[in-house]
């Protein structure tokens, strides 16, 4: 659970409070970098500022939905920075997003907090030629991956991968599935409204009311 200062609070209830974004990617050197003008100090390391070129976009998911990415973009590249851009030695570097909040002014931080952090996934690039680029990283949280299924199955084969003494899952064919729906109508079926084969002869198809 976050704590976020008093006064962080009090300028977010009165509607003078400033967010601003802050990152550092795990990469040798590290990248920081924030959404603002000059250098300011998080957790001991100086982030340099990259003024309105940065932005941090956070989607909020629903209540059972996937958990989204977090996009970085970076626009207003030019040609010779992109030509160093290493997207391939970037990707799978560990992330960390600071949320940071100033005052009206913008001149006093009256709270720093790490968002989120996860690791960098898809990085594509938006090319104008002639012009100044944009880059845009996606970073997948750990939450990303919760609706993941594992390497393991749960079979006895697997099992004694493990152990080759256990055979807890020998006697487990399959896993069992069981369907529930929620806030909603059990779709309906043939069977569910009664109808059911006709008990005929063979050369005799259709269907008939039981």
């Amino acid at each position: 659970m976050k704590s976020i200062a008093t006064a962080a609070i009090a300028a977010m209830q009165d509607g003078t409070a400033i967010s601003v974004g802050a990152v550092r990617i795990g990469t040798t050197p590290p990248v920081r970098v924030w959404g603002g003008y000059g250098s300011i100090t998080l957790n001991g390391e100086i982030y340099d500022g990259i003024g309105d070129r940065g932005l941090v976009q956070i989607t909020g998911s629903t209540l059972g939905t996937s958990e989204q990415n977090i996009t970085l973009q970076l626009s207003g590249v030019e040609a010779d920075v992109l030509s160093a851009w290493n997207a391939a030695g970037l990707q799978g570097a560990v992330c960390q997003v600071w949320l940071l909040t100033f005052d009206g002014a913008g001149q006093t931080m009256l709270d720093a907090q790490i968002y989120a952090a996860g690791r960098l996934d898809t990085m594509p690039i938006t090319d104008v030629p002639g012009s100044t680029s944009t880059i845009t990283a996606s970073v997948e949280t750990a939450a990303r991956g919760l609706g993941r299924s594992g390497q393991r199955l749960r079979t006895d084969a697997d099992q004694r991968l493990i152990s080759s003494t256990d055979n807890a899952f020998q006697a487990v064919s399959f896993a069992g599935n069981k369907t529930l729906y929620w806030g909603g109508q059990k779709p309906t079926s043939a069977s569910t409204l009664g109808w059911t084969p006709l008990n005929g002869p063979a050369s005799f198809g259709g269907y008939g009311f039981r």
